[in-house]
């Protein structure tokens, strides 16, 4: 079973990414809204919240179970 090892999000919370980690296999997941993209790489993570004008920089860390 998938379980959130950790999670960071922007200071609003419309932004999350978790770190994700299923039988030793370890990804990440974006989620928005609605929206959640999954088995994500970092570097996909990185590409798709510069593309939406997310400061990385500004995410803060967070419960993983919230």
């Amino acid at each position: 079973m998938a379980e959130v090892e950790s999670a960071m999000q922007t200071p609003d919370g419309h932004w999350r990414v978790e770190i994700v980690r299923d039988r030793g296999t370890r990804w990440y997941r974006v989620v928005h809204g609605d929206e959640v993209l999954d088995r994500l790489s970092i570097a996909s993570v990185e590409r798709i919240l510069d593309e939406a004008g997310v400061e990385r920089h500004t995410l803060i860390d967070v419960d993983p179970s919230a």
